[in-house]
């Protein structure tokens, strides 16, 4: 068997995670689950409200990191410019929206607190 046989392409997966797989779970499952055990299920105090914006920004943080990372690691491993182009349209798309989730998530803190 000769090297390049054992080897997986360039730019299909980051350390056996696939990048599909590390995007659904960055951009959907995790945010989601830290939204579902941050919610508060009773009447929200204060502490609850910061504990759900806390977890939003966590959530678009982890978003953020994940699509950045995945970008970078395209351009290190040197994929084919097509590769590396989706994961750029998808950075352009995901980091601006995430921000403003961030800049949501403070904006509906200081209303609820009614600062």
């Amino acid at each position: 068997m000769t090297d390049v046989a054992t080897k997986p392409r360039p730019g299909t997966s980051l350390r056996g995670f696939s990048a599909p797989i590390l995007l659904v779970a960055a951009l959907v499952v995790v945010p989601v689950m830290l939204g579902l055990l941050t919610t508060s299920w009773s009447t929200p105090d204060d502490e609850s409200y910061v504990r759900m914006a806390f977890a939003s920004v966590a959530g678009a943080t982890l978003a953020i990191a994940a699509v950045l990372g995945l970008l970078v690691d395209r351009i290190i491993r040197r994929a084919t410019v097509s590769t590396i182009a989706i994961f750029a349209v998808i950075s352009l798309v995901v980091v601006p929206y995430e921000l403003g989730v961030m800049s949501r998530a403070a904006d509906l803190l200081l209303v609820r607190l009614s600062l």
